[in-house]
């Protein structure tokens, strides 16, 4: 009786623990994830078409990065419940293969105990341009 009740006190309890803990993490990075491809489609609806056709380049407008990071916070409004808070923190725009990279980061150290280092998330979402013809 006594094994039983330090085996499931020392060994059972923490991996319980463990397992929801690594279920929020994986949880949080899906929703970061999910929040990058969707910024990276709201930016890439704010290349400047103009430009573009007249040249070829892909020149983000000024609306790009706020377009971006509304997309984000709406996308992440259940880890905003929780404290967390993503951001775009970078915006890439390729022309040659015609593609909008975007990356979001969100600190994910409010979910879980203080002991856990600082947990820092970083994904990034790609759009490729299709529409516009040169």
């Amino acid at each position: 009786m006594t094994f039983w009740a330090v085996f499931i006190g020392l060994v059972m309890i923490p991996a319980l623990a463990l397992a929801i803990e690594l279920g929020r993490y994986f949880y949080a990075i899906s929703e970061v994830a999910k929040a990058a491809d969707a910024a990276a489609v709201a930016a890439s609806a704010e290349i400047n078409q103009q430009v573009f056709q007249d040249t070829g380049s892909l020149v983000p407008t000024s609306r790009t990065w706020g377009n971006a990071q509304a997309y984000v916070t709406s996308n992440t409004a259940s880890l905003s419940a929780k404290g967390v808070h993503a951001f775009v923190t970078g915006i890439q725009v390729s022309g040659g293969d015609n593609t909008v990279r975007v990356s979001v980061s969100a600190d994910l150290s409010i979910l879980f105990p203080s002991v856990v280092p600082k947990v820092l998330v970083t994904q990034t979402g790609v759009a490729k341009l299709r529409v516009f013809t040169h």
